[in-house]
């Protein structure tokens, strides 16, 4: 290979296979090294290539589009609380001083202190049965946070809402690499995360909607996390119909797609859904220290995320914008990370690599950050708040599928990629809650030079990544060709 080859997460592919329905996967002498920004497909004859694309539609249409929703409401009772406390949550229990960020660090414990064994226990319980009852369990915690009457009761919420929820977002991720092949799995990775800024959309307008319900009795933070909860409820209960463990056990395929998957899945290396996974090979994957430094981009782009998706509403807010159009107009720069999303995989391909394009990102949030930390200047920092969501969520639409992807070795590297993607994501929570303060209102200098110290950070992991991987894949390419299994990093 050569050194300025970009590296691929395909397996070197020698062989001629008829699938059972007469579709050819062509001999391949060497996929590896070619400069595709994503790891190459395997050669398949227009009657395959048709099994494959219809194969992928159906798991699009039932397993990836509920997956987007339930994290839509995931991401929405998650932030909920920083519309609540537009609406009067802080005075009602009495909060003073960091009493809110307290809660949102609370929140952050409970989800990390069970994240790293979630997939061990995915792998025996199975994800048709485990994510529902995640989310059934979050959606009534978040409900329950409706009827407190202390700040104390809101701490312990906070820490069951992160426990209920820990878990989710890893076993999707897992789940996914199931299903999809190598080739496919960034882009649907991409598509899972656009649900973060869409939840950001929606949920700004539908809470200010919601605040303005007046009753007797229920005050309007209150209706926020009950109605938010019901709703949730009532999706997650859905999964245990439409969500399956692995392809070899999924309902709604035939079997002849079925048979074919299994055979492609295992010439892509990827069929970990019916695999044992070990403890001492996931050990060893944690001791990969190129894969910590590649969650260290996730945490930043996390980071920025989180500023936008709970401290939005309260940035605008101090502005001087009202409470409902502070709520309103949070949804803008959630809307300009939808985007990004979107064009996430074109930007990949644009900058011809995962690293570069991930660098672009977290350099758009650092431009954002600084022009939030620089001036008072409203429309300034309205487009700075829009460059940091934009920067943010476009790294969210490539960084955590690059991360699956380019550690797909064995079940055990995929399983910890996808838990230390998620842990180190949700980490970041750690900083985003605990740097934007009251006091420091309204420049939150403190919360924007954070973020800027932050992305600056992913951008030196995203290059030491770069150089790692190549000099791995070097290595590996100087192999005796009988010791030579044909993975190769993609970067």
């Amino acid at each position: 290979m050569s050194d300025h080859s970009i590296g691929s997460a395909t397996s070197k592919v020698e062989y001629t296979e008829v699938n059972s329905v007469g579709g050819t996967i062509e001999s391949t002498d060497d996929l590896v090294g070619r400069t595709g920004v994503e790891p190459t497909a395997i050669s398949l004859d227009p009657q395959a290539a048709l099994l494959l694309d219809r194969y992928c539609r159906k798991v699009d249409m039932r397993i990836l589009a509920y997956a987007i929703v339930l994290c839509i409401l995931n991401q929405s009772d998650r932030g909920s609380i920083g519309v609540a406390k537009l609406v009067g949550l802080e005075s009602d229990l009495h909060m003073v001083k960091n009493d809110f960020n307290i809660a949102t660090t609370l929140f952050t414990v409970g989800y990390l202190s069970l994240e790293m064994f979630s997939n061990f226990i995915l792998k025996r319980v199975g994800a048709s049965r485990l994510l529902p009852t995640l989310g059934v369990l979050w959606g009534v915690v978040c409900a329950l946070q409706g009827v407190i009457q202390t700040k104390s009761q809101l701490f312990a919420m906070r820490i069951l809402l992160g426990m209920a929820e820990c878990g989710f977002t890893t076993g999707i991720l897992l789940i996914l690499s199931f299903f999809y092949p190598k080739h496919k799995l960034t882009s649907r990775t991409g598509l899972f995360y656009l649900s973060s800024p869409l939840a950001n959309v929606i949920s700004g307008p539908l809470a200010s909607a919601l605040s303005h319900i007046h009753h007797p009795y229920i005050k309007r933070w209150q209706w926020v996390f009950i109605l938010e909860g019901a709703i949730t409820v009532l999706v997650a209960l859905l999964g245990y119909y439409v969500l399956q463990d692995h392809p070899e056990k999924c309902r709604f395929l035939s079997d002849e797609e079925k048979r074919f998957i299994v055979k492609y899945k295992q010439r892509d290396g990827t069929l970990g859904g019916s695999q044992h996974l070990s403890f001492s090979d996931t050990r060893r994957a944690l001791s990969d220290w190129q894969l910590w430094c590649m969650t260290i981009a996730t945490f930043s782009f996390c980071a920025a995320c989180g500023s936008v998706t709970v401290f939005a509403p309260e940035v605008i807010n101090e502005l001087g914008f009202t409470s409902a159009q502070a709520q309103a107009m949070s949804a803008l720069p959630s809307a300009c990370g939808a985007v990004a999303i979107l064009l996430a995989g074109h930007t990949v391909r644009v900058c011809g690599s995962h690293w570069l394009a991930c660098s672009l990102a977290l350099f758009t949030a650092l431009v954002g950050s600084i022009m939030m930390v620089a001036t008072l200047n409203v429309p300034v920092r309205i487009i700075g708040l829009c460059l940091l969501g934009t920067g943010g969520f476009s790294g969210l639409g490539t960084s955590p599928g690059w991360n699956i992807t380019a550690n797909s070795q064995t079940v055990a590297n995929s399983a910890v990629a996808a838990a230390l993607t998620v842990f180190m994501g949700s980490a970041s929570g750690f900083i985003a809650s605990n740097v934007f303060l009251n006091w420091d209102a309204p420049r939150f200098a403190i919360g924007h030079s954070t973020n800027i110290g932050l992305m600056s950070l992913g951008i030196v992991a995203c290059v030491v990544t770069r150089l790692s991987m190549g000099r791995r894949n070097r290595r590996f390419a100087r192999q005796p060709a009988e010791l030579d299994d044909g993975f190769r990093f993609a970067y």
